[in-house]
């Protein structure tokens, strides 16, 4: 079962592509990469030539997302959405990320917050399905995970105030919305964090040369 697929569930996609969307308006570059569980194709509208997607029907590669078979330095920008809820060793797979991204390409990270109705939900074990059976880390970890692997964290904020306890309901409601964000904004029931890949390529310095002092020659003695 594809909980995404539900009403309550195709309500937080629509509402997770209206905020990756403002991120992707941003980014530019040869190839764009969708992880995750998602069957909508959520990059379509990036600014990006390629587009790699491992779900739904627009779906064009079969991988593992913690051994991505692309080479180093070879992807532009990368949307991981609730990857590491599934993800069996999640510093192997930020690793393998980083690995992958290009210096200053960057990687969108959409993940289920702990502390949240989301986190209720999977804590009283209400469902026995993906993704409330998968594994929870708070924003805290992945920042951590991150900074690891050699990102540098450009953004991170949490978003959707809504409780998540019944699939048939998918009306977003924007009072709570505004009373989330004003008063407990980090409850949210996702974070967005942005990472840039940033290397720095080691300058050689320049070698300094010791000067050679002149000697002086004194001729002491005149020959005809």
């Amino acid at each position: 079962m594809n909980w995404f697929e539900s009403e309550s569930g195709k309500s937080l996609v629509d509402f997770e592509q209206k905020v990756v969307q403002s991120y992707l308006d941003q980014k530019f570059g040869y190839y764009a990469l969708q992880l995750g569980e998602h069957q909508q194709n959520l990059i379509r509208n990036a600014k990006v030539k390629h587009h790699i997607l491992s779900r739904g029907k627009e779906k064009n590669i079969d991988l593992d997302a913690e051994w991505l078979p692309f080479n180093f330095d070879s992807i532009d920008l990368i949307l991981c959405f609730h990857l590491f809820e599934k993800a069996s060793n999640p510093q192997k797979l930020m690793d393998e990320l980083f690995r992958v991204t290009v210096s200053g390409g960057y990687v969108i990270i959409c993940g289920f917050n702990l502390l949240s109705f989301a986190g209720l939900r999977k804590t009283v074990k209400f469902d026995n399905y993906f993704p409330w059976n998968g594994s929870f880390l708070s924003i805290t970890k992945i920042q951590n995970l991150l900074k690891q692997s050699g990102f540098t964290l450009r953004e991170s904020k949490l978003e959707h105030f809504q409780p998540l306890f019944f699939d048939n309901k998918s009306n977003i409601n924007q009072k709570l919305e505004k009373i989330g964000n004003r008063w407990f904004p980090l409850f949210g029931n996702i974070y967005f964090l942005v990472a840039e890949k940033v290397t720095v390529s080691k300058i050689p310095k320049k070698q300094k040369w010791n000067k050679i002092k002149q000697r002086k020659v004194v001729v002491t003695k005149s020959y005809d």
